[in-house]
Protein backbone atom coordinates (compact mmCIF):
# COMPACT_ATOMS: atom_id res chain seq x y z
CA UNK A 1 0.00 0.00 0.00
CA UNK A 2 1.17 3.51 -0.75
CA UNK A 3 -0.31 5.73 0.55
CA UNK A 4 -3.58 6.56 2.90
CA UNK A 5 -6.29 6.32 0.41
CA UNK A 6 -4.83 2.68 -0.29
CA UNK A 7 -5.59 2.03 3.46
CA UNK A 8 -8.42 2.81 3.02
CA UNK A 9 -9.60 0.98 0.28
CA UNK A 10 -8.23 -1.91 1.84
CA UNK A 11 -10.51 -1.61 4.79
CA UNK A 12 -13.44 -1.41 2.77
CA UNK A 13 -12.90 -4.41 1.64
CA UNK A 14 -11.60 -6.27 4.37
CA UNK A 15 -13.02 -4.97 7.47
CA UNK A 16 -16.10 -2.95 6.54
CA UNK A 17 -17.51 -5.05 3.78
CA UNK A 18 -16.45 -8.45 5.53
CA UNK A 19 -18.93 -11.12 4.98
CA UNK A 20 -17.70 -12.62 8.02
CA UNK A 21 -18.38 -9.84 10.45
CA UNK A 22 -20.49 -7.07 9.30
CA UNK A 23 -21.68 -7.13 5.49
CA UNK A 24 -23.80 -9.77 3.41
CA UNK A 25 -24.59 -10.13 -0.13
CA UNK A 26 -27.94 -8.57 -1.51
CA UNK A 27 -29.21 -7.51 -4.73
CA UNK A 28 -29.13 -3.82 -4.92
CA UNK A 29 -31.32 -2.49 -7.94
CA UNK A 30 -30.30 -5.71 -10.23
CA UNK A 31 -26.56 -5.73 -8.56
CA UNK A 32 -25.74 -8.42 -6.19
CA UNK A 33 -22.92 -6.89 -4.21
CA UNK A 34 -21.38 -7.53 -0.25
CA UNK A 35 -23.18 -4.26 1.21
CA UNK A 36 -24.49 -3.57 4.94
CA UNK A 37 -28.37 -2.92 5.55
CA UNK A 38 -29.41 -1.43 8.46
CA UNK A 39 -33.14 -1.01 8.55
CA UNK A 40 -35.27 1.74 10.53
CA UNK A 41 -38.95 1.39 10.98
CA UNK A 42 -40.83 4.24 10.80
CA UNK A 43 -43.98 5.09 12.63
CA UNK A 44 -44.11 9.08 11.98
CA UNK A 45 -46.92 10.58 13.56
CA UNK A 46 -46.01 14.91 12.10
CA UNK A 47 -47.74 17.69 11.07
CA UNK A 48 -47.42 19.50 7.47
CA UNK A 49 -47.32 22.66 8.93
CA UNK A 50 -43.37 22.76 8.50
CA UNK A 51 -42.74 23.60 4.92
CA UNK A 52 -39.23 22.15 5.30
CA UNK A 53 -40.49 18.94 6.62
CA UNK A 54 -44.22 18.27 4.58
CA UNK A 55 -44.56 14.50 6.28
CA UNK A 56 -48.41 13.28 6.83
CA UNK A 57 -50.18 11.68 9.60
CA UNK A 58 -50.25 8.02 9.92
CA UNK A 59 -47.03 7.22 7.41
CA UNK A 60 -46.07 3.84 8.00
CA UNK A 61 -42.45 2.74 6.41
CA UNK A 62 -39.35 1.99 6.76
CA UNK A 63 -36.08 3.45 6.45
CA UNK A 64 -32.73 1.45 5.33
CA UNK A 65 -29.40 2.65 4.91
CA UNK A 66 -27.62 0.82 2.64
CA UNK A 67 -22.97 1.22 3.08
CA UNK A 68 -21.45 0.16 -0.19
CA UNK A 69 -18.66 0.40 -2.25
CA UNK A 70 -19.62 2.97 -4.93
CA UNK A 71 -17.28 0.93 -7.87
CA UNK A 72 -19.80 -2.03 -7.30
CA UNK A 73 -22.71 -0.32 -8.59
CA UNK A 74 -23.08 0.51 -12.28
CA UNK A 75 -24.51 3.85 -11.36
CA UNK A 76 -24.61 6.24 -8.28
CA UNK A 77 -28.53 6.42 -6.92
CA UNK A 78 -29.58 9.64 -7.04
CA UNK A 79 -32.19 11.63 -4.79
CA UNK A 80 -35.95 10.26 -5.61
CA UNK A 81 -34.98 7.70 -7.72
CA UNK A 82 -36.80 4.11 -7.60
CA UNK A 83 -34.16 1.62 -5.90
CA UNK A 84 -34.48 -2.22 -5.30
CA UNK A 85 -33.17 -3.63 -2.54
CA UNK A 86 -33.87 -7.54 -2.98
CA UNK A 87 -36.44 -7.27 -4.78
CA UNK A 88 -38.57 -4.39 -2.57
CA UNK A 89 -39.23 -1.27 -3.75
CA UNK A 90 -37.68 2.47 -2.35
CA UNK A 91 -37.04 5.40 -2.83
CA UNK A 92 -33.61 7.08 -2.78
CA UNK A 93 -33.91 9.96 0.19
CA UNK A 94 -29.97 10.47 0.03
CA UNK A 95 -26.73 9.13 -1.24
CA UNK A 96 -23.24 10.49 0.10
CA UNK A 97 -20.42 9.24 -1.23
CA UNK A 98 -16.96 9.33 0.86
CA UNK A 99 -13.68 7.69 0.19
CA UNK A 100 -14.87 5.00 -2.06
CA UNK A 101 -18.24 4.25 0.24
CA UNK A 102 -21.47 5.06 -0.31
CA UNK A 103 -24.19 5.86 2.62
CA UNK A 104 -27.56 5.40 0.42
CA UNK A 105 -31.00 6.25 2.51
CA UNK A 106 -34.00 4.67 1.18
CA UNK A 107 -37.64 5.04 2.22
CA UNK A 108 -40.48 2.41 1.60
CA UNK A 109 -44.29 2.73 2.01
CA UNK A 110 -45.54 -0.05 4.06
CA UNK A 111 -49.17 0.35 3.01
Amino acid sequence: MSGFKDMVAADNEKVFLNLDEFAEEHDLNGTTCKCILQDVSVTENTDIDDDLNPNYHGVYGSRTLVNCKADDLPEIPVTDQAFYVDGKLYVVESCNADMGMLTIQLVGNER
